[in-house]
């Protein structure tokens, strides 16, 4: 018989700096805290934990800087609801404030400062648990990790999944509530885990919205080599090789599912690569380094076909490119 799983209240509160990050330690796995003003700090964490999900509220009441070497066995989800959060992970550096939540996956170092002033909702949902619930939804095991990307900026469905937490939080938070019951739980639970599945985008993706949608499975496979070969050209002798599929199929299949052919597809999708570096640019790195490092070698082309497709010339949005414009740098 399965015992039901039962409401554990978190209720943490420390002004030792050593205190909190064993504290989090034990939530987050190996972890390294710096509180420049130790003096200042005052940690909370109040929330509750139920089953493969636990919804809290964090603060630390003054700057620190966090670093974690791996999540193992939860993805941690957190949306600032007063000041902000600033992420280095894999040597993309990105804010989450109000406006912009983030999801960090297991097996991915990061380097994490929160102002003094934030106050986040923090969700944690099993890995075992995100990882069964895809597979039941792609019927096969999965061959690798599910990986998120990390940024959730609240429009749409994702701010509709953070009004379901903070629905959830409430219910967690309440006596005798309708979460005690086993069965009522667990549909609260899977809703959790399955809206953001389709609401997030992952490595998975393509392929979960492939099946739900009656597209070849293919097409999916075709959609990752097109995402691991940005840099570079490919033909459609390539992608008849990659997918084993006659290239009439291809083209039947594109213009039914994309309304463009395979190569144009691919193409617009490494113009948008180059857009997304020219507005990411370095100090120092310029159109043309971009543009042949994403495999574009006739630079006057390149020009003219940008301009086509986005309205303005690539170094139009590289002068745009400016310290206002990218994330608060880390402390």
């Amino acid at each position: 018989m399965t015992i039901p799983p039962t409401r554990q209240q978190i209720a943490a509160e420390f002004q030792n700096p050593d205190s909190a990050c064993r504290w989090m330690s034990g939530i987050n796995g190996p972890h390294r805290l710096e509180v420049p003003r130790p003096r200042e700090l005052s940690f909370r964490h109040q929330g509750t934990s139920l089953g493969n999900v636990s919804i809290g509220i964090i603060e630390y009441s003054t700057p620190v800087n966090i670093d974690i070497v791996d999540l193992t066995h939860s993805y941690s989800i957190s949306l600032p609801l007063r000041g902000t959060q600033n992420f280095e992970l894999q040597g993309d550096a990105f804010g989450s404030d109000s406006g912009v939540a983030a999801i960090i996956s297991p097996s991915q170092p990061l380097h994490l400062y929160m102002d003094e002033s934030c106050r986040k909702r923090l969700v944690r949902l099993s890995r075992q648990a995100i990882e069964h619930k895809l597979a039941q939804l792609l019927r096969r095991d999965l061959s690798r990790p599910v990986i998120f990307d990390p940024r959730m900026p609240l429009s749409g469905t994702v701010q509709e999944w953070w009004r379901m937490v903070a629905n959830l939080q409430e219910m967690l938070d309440a006596e005798g509530s309708l979460c005690d019951l086993p069965e009522v739980w667990s549909n609260f639970e899977n809703s959790l885990i399955t809206s953001l599945l389709y609401t997030q985008r992952h490595n998975y993706t393509n392929e979960l919205l492939d099946r739900q949608l009656g597209r070849p499975a293919y097409l999916a496979r075709l959609e990752a080599l097109f995402r691991e070969s940005l840099d570079r050209s490919l033909t459609l002798v390539d992608l008849e090789q990659a997918t084993g599929v006659s290239r009439e199929r291809l083209y039947r299949d594109f213009h039914t599912h994309y309304g463009v052919s395979p190569i144009a597809h691919f193409r617009q999708l490494r113009f948008e690569h180059v857009r997304q570096r020219l507005e990411r640019a370095a100090p120092g790195e310029n159109v043309s380094s971009i543009a042949m490092d994403c495999g574009f070698q006739q630079l006057g082309r390149f020009s003219q076909e940008y301009k086509v497709r986005f309205g303005e010339l690539p170094s139009q949005t590289l002068q745009r490119t400016s310290p206002s414009g990218n994330p608060p740098p880390l402390q």
